[in-house]
């Protein structure tokens, strides 16, 4: 790779800047292919017993939820009743509606009426996909938002928020790199004082982002992958470019002042830097190639785009910014800016930090790790639930309509939960056992009514008669209930679930199958809790081996894991009390539900536990490079952080102020990840790298470089150990022997 880029640079550049225009011509189209759906696993009860109710009886679960409210007076008025009546008629004629339920044709079935009177719902089945729904519901707007009749309209429901979190995250991706580009090109400056020196990170992130959009659109020929990914994937492209490009630029500087030549400033640095880029990205990869693990699009799409999107990043820090090193050469330093502060602490002072940590190891390591205990505490009582409408600005239209369904109408008549009875039809005996099912059901303290049986059924009794409704919910041989919620009861909550388990074990001996919303969140998080495992068990194998390859220590990898889940539980803790407990939503502008959504958690790990990652193996590289030159632990510590601490604390600075593009996003989930993800980075890169790794690394002494014989011959064999720098006269093979033993 050295050898190939000494003597293409030019073809190397040509062919980047060639790469650059051609994945931007590619990508550029990419938002209208990208779902904004993808949320719920596939293969699970719920979804089973969607297919069998839209096939067996052309039942569906709502996509839109049309509001109509009465101008004056009720919706049982002559002129609104006309109004509602004929748009649900032009609704039905629509190719990509499957079916519609409204107040005017349905009002036996209850739940469709608000409270005051004042409002009606008609409730909308589509065809297609995500983007086909959404496409849909945009000429819905352009038809009904500046409606002339008796009725007014708004549209809600699972597709319209998705609708309008698509739009959203388009005009929050745009404000995001608005704040990031400039911001990180000013940072740099400051870094590195020197323009040509800013700009080397700033065209590696670049041209990452551009292979970003790219490969996505790519995905999209073949896979489902959802809008979220455009936003965090554009920020890892662009943090890890500027990120990597930073650590091989500094190297190379630092180089250069030792006296060496162009050629073996670039070969010194890749040898060193560079191969520390190449563990940082495996790691990262690894961590976020685990989301494919999970059955949920959501999650998957992010592990389809994320690994490829840090292979571009790790690949242009290797190959093509080296190419532009060696062209560059002496002129790196091209546009000085020497009379600009410097942004970091002098390496002097970075000294003293460490020896001081050092001097007072055991209070100092105490205190952190009690630090962190504190922060993780709210994390015990996490809620997981499922986004809605409420993930949007208060302002949104759609939430409005949520919020009215909510609050003024009797039940979740928007989301109800279907139970399919695969073995009672239409037989005498079948409706006896239906009915009693029903009766049962309904006497849940959960429950506000059940549709089905022999009727309408509230609070343990039959209480509205209907003689028709074996003909339309029951076939020769099959059946299904349609069960709602008590109002009080959100969709997505403990109570929600609970009902589900108990509808699930009340219908167990007819083999009941239970689906909707609330059961799709049940089934949800039994899905991520099986796999989860899993996943975590991976990333930490993944961890060990490659902090093992690269400094030969079995102690310092299981070190860097405990600190780093250490660290992620204090974040998840602070997004429990900001987002969940909603302490954060008077400054953010958001509504908390309270709970988080159930994919996020796992996203925000793997993403978050790869990148924080990152600057441990900067340290620990350093650190064992400076030991194998002198042998003394504590001596290894002090000169690693001298020399790195710079490097990672303005590495972390960068990758925050690209993440925190996404805490200015008008969707609460995208400002969650952003603002996760950055105080993870800068936990990372503060608390544990500069005060707990120099800490608990001292305390531990030789013992750090401790490995099996076994596996040291492992590490030997495959030579994964650096070696002096060209023109250092080789260390005693005891300091070897030390590390080694």
């Amino acid at each position: 790779m050295k050898e190939f880029t000494k003597r293409k640079s030019k073809n190397v550049l040509y062919a980047a800047i060639a790469i650059l225009f051609v994945t931007l011509g590619v990508g550029i189209g990419v938002v209208p292919h990208l779902s904004g759906g993808g949320f719920d696993a596939s293969d699970t009860e719920s979804a089973r017993t969607t297919e069998k109710l839209e096939k067996e009886f052309k039942v569906g679960e709502s996509d839109a939820v049309f509001l109509l409210t009465a101008k004056t007076g009720t919706v049982d008025g002559p002129e609104a009743a006309a109004d509602g009546s004929s748009i649900a008629g032009d609704l039905k004629r629509e190719p990509m509606v499957k079916s519609v339920v409204s107040y005017w044709e349905a009002k036996q079935l209850g739940g469709l009426r608000s409270n005051d009177g004042a409002s009606a719902i008609v409730i909308v089945q589509l065809d297609g996909s995500q983007n086909d729904k959404s496409e849909w519901l945009r000429s819905m707007h352009e038809r009904y938002d500046a409606h002339q009749g008796a009725v007014g309209v708004r549209i809600g429901g699972n597709a319209e928020v998705f609708r309008a979190i698509q739009d959203q995250i388009m005009a929050d991706l745009l404000l995001a790199e608005a704040i990031a580009v400039p911001i990180s090109m000013l940072l740099l400056l400051f870094v590195f004082r020197s323009v040509m020196a800013a700009l080397l990170p700033i065209a590696m992130g670049a041209l990452s982002a551009c292979v970003t959009l790219a490969v996505l659109r790519l995905l999209t020929t073949f896979t489902e992958v959802s809008i979220f990914s455009l936003n965090l994937t554009s920020a890892l492209a662009l943090g890890l470019g500027i990120d990597y490009a930073l650590l091989i630029v500094t190297r190379y500087r630092e180089e250069l002042a030792l006296g060496r030549t162009v050629d073996d400033a670039v070969k010194r640095t890749m040898k060193t830097a560079g191969r520390t880029v190449l563990f940082s990205g495996m790691t990262v990869a690894l961590s976020l190639g685990t989301l494919l693990l999970f059955p949920l699009p959501f999650l998957r799409s992010f592990g389809f785009a994320a690994v490829p999107v840090v292979f571009v990043a790790m690949l242009g820090a290797l190959l093509v910014l080296p190419a532009m090193l060696k062209l560059l050469g002496h002129k790196v330093e091209k546009g000085s800016l020497h009379r600009l502060p410097s942004i970091n602490p002098s390496e002097r002072s970075w000294e003293r930090l460490s020896q001081w940590t050092i001097r007072h190891k055991a209070p100092v390591a105490l205190a952190g790790v009690i630090g962190l205990a504190l922060l993780a505490i709210p994390f015990f009582h996490v809620s997981i639930g499922k986004s809605d409408d409420r993930v949007l600005p208060q302002d949104a239209s759609v939430r409005a309509v949520g919020q009215e369904i909510r609050g003024n109408f009797p039940g979740n008549t928007a989301f109800p939960v279907n139970v399919y009875l695969p073995e009672l039809g239409k037989a005498p005996a079948d409706q006896q056992a239906l009915n009693e099912l029903s009766v049962k059901i309904s006497g849940l303290p959960e429950i506000g009514l059940v549709r089905g049986g022999e009727g309408i059924y509230e609070k343990g009794k039959l209480v509205q008669p209907m003689p028709g409704v074996a003909a339309v919910m029951s076939t020769e041989h099959s059946s299904f209930l349609s069960v709602l919620l008590r109002p009080d009861i959100e969709v997505y909550s403990t109570e929600a679930a609970d009902a589900i388990t108990k509808i699930r074990e009340l219908g167990g001996a007819q083999h009941a199958m239970v689906g909707g919303e609330s059961a799709r969140l049940v089934d949800n998080k039994d899905v991520i809790g099986q796999r989860l495992p899993i996943a975590i068990g991976l990333i930490i194998l993944f961890t060990l081996i490659l902090v093992f390859l690269l400094t030969g220590s079995v102690v310092v990898p299981i070190k860097a894991l405990v600190l780093n889940l250490l660290s992620l539980t204090a974040t998840f803790g602070v997004m429990v009390w900001g987002f969940q407990d909603g302490n954060l939503a008077g400054l953010l502008g958001f509504t908390s539900s309270g709970y988080l959504d159930n994919a996020m958690p796992v996203l925000m790990f793997c993403a978050a536990f790869g990148l924080s990652m990152d600057y441990e193996l900067f340290l620990v590289a350093r650190i064992r490079e400076e030991y194998l030159k002198s042998g003394d632990n504590n001596t290894a510590v002090v000169e690693g952080i001298k020399k790195t601490g710079a490097v990672f604390t303005s590495a972390a600075l960068l990758l925050a102020v690209v993440f925190a593009g996404l805490i200015a996003s008008k969707v609460s989930i995208i400002q969650m990840a952003g603002l996760g993800i950055v105080l993870a980075i800068l936990l990372d890169a503060t608390l544990i790298r500069s005060i707990l790794v120099p800490s608990l690394m001292s305390l531990m002494g030789k013992a750090n470089w401790w490995a099996p014989g076994f596996l040291r011959k492992v590490h030997n064999r495959f030579q994964l150990s650096e070696g002096p720098a060209a023109g250092e006269p080789d260390q005693a093979p005891k300091v070897r022997d030390a590390v080694n033993h």
